[in-house]
């Protein structure tokens, strides 16, 4: 059985993982065992099965909003993504 802290632990251990990969996408799933510690805080009886279950749901539900919402915001008016200028040498002016 899970207690709150043990899923804290994994959130923060996932976020900080993030810094390591640069595909900006284990922050999702951190912040879901996050939200699942919280929850174990109000309400400690919770299964296990129940536990994983709202955690995989929570991280879809944001990975979802990432790629679909918030994401396609960081497209720039002239069309191109800053994603796309990696490697690019450039002059600063």
């Amino acid at each position: 059985m899970f207690e709150w802290w043990h899923w804290m632990v994994l959130g923060l251990c996932l976020a900080m993982a993030e810094l390591a990969v640069p595909a900006f996408f284990l922050i999702w799933f951190g912040i879901g065992a996050l939200l699942v510690g919280l929850v174990l805080l109000a309400a400690p009886e919770t299964g296990i099965a129940v536990q994983l279950l709202l955690w995989a749901a929570t991280s879809t539900v944001l990975v979802i909003v990432w790629f679909r919402y918030l994401k396609p915001a960081t497209v720039s008016a002239v069309g191109s993504s800053t994603a796309h200028v990696t490697g690019e040498v450039g002059i600063l002016v």
